[in-house]
């Protein structure tokens, strides 16, 4: 069996010690293709429709993302040097993105549906050969999500969607089925960190199974 990646101390000193804000943080992490943008719109519709602000965002933001050097890298690769710099860019991506537009959120008492948060950092640094307890220590102080929901589909699947998808213009990491185990990988080592959600079944099917999350949690606040 292979050695664990994951520093489970340092998962667990990763989060602000509480929060006082009286909002609903969900997040939802898998590999592209798994469904998140799906699961985001339909989740929001649903909630909007009971009456909660609901604010859709995500991690990286546009900032990061367009970034000729992070292009470059999820488009060809990198070493573990220059991995080490782009994560500290994704964390500082990150708390900005936290200060900016999930802290206000929250404080009002919005829901915050994220597509990716730092789970998708530890999947894909991980991979890239950063370690665990450093990853946690840049991103440190960032708040707990009631919900972070792991949309698990099989490597082939995965691969066959993109392939659908997006054709021949796959990224780096998208081009091999070992790469795509290496990401997923962290996701099942992040353990109860996530809450995995069957995502081979139907759209509505895997919406009823996170609302069903989501609303034991708004029941009991």
């Amino acid at each position: 069996m292979p050695e664990r990646r994951v520093d489970d101390s340092a998962v667990t000193h990763l989060y602000r010690p509480e929060r006082t804000d009286s909002g609903l943080l969900v997040s939802i992490v898998g590999f592209d293709g798994s469904g998140k943008t799906t699961q985001i719109e339909r989740i929001a519709e649903e909630l909007r429709r009971e009456g909660r602000e609901v604010v859709e965002t995500r991690q990286p933001t546009d900032w990061y993302r367009q970034l000729s050097e992070v292009q470059t890298f999820h488009d060809a690769g990198g070493s573990v040097e220059y991995a080490h710099i782009l994560s500290l860019l994704a964390a500082a991506d990150r708390r900005r993105h936290v200060a900016e537009v999930i802290d206000p959120a929250l404080a009002r008492g919005a829901v915050v549906l994220c597509d990716r948060y730092v789970h998708a950092t530890f999947g894909v640094f991980i991979h890239r050969g950063v370690d665990s307890r450093f990853l946690a220590s840049i991103n440190s102080g960032i708040p707990r999500p009631d919900h972070a929901f792991y949309l698990r589909v099989p490597t082939e699947e995965l691969l066959r969607r993109l392939r659908s998808r997006d054709g021949d213009r796959l990224k780096h990491e998208e081009k091999s089925r070992d790469r795509v185990e290496s990401i997923t990988r962290t996701y099942e080592e992040l353990g109860s960190e996530l809450t995995p959600i069957d995502g081979t079944a139907s759209p509505e099917q895997v919406t009823a199974s996170i609302m069903a999350h989501i609303r034991g949690t708004a029941a009991g606040q």
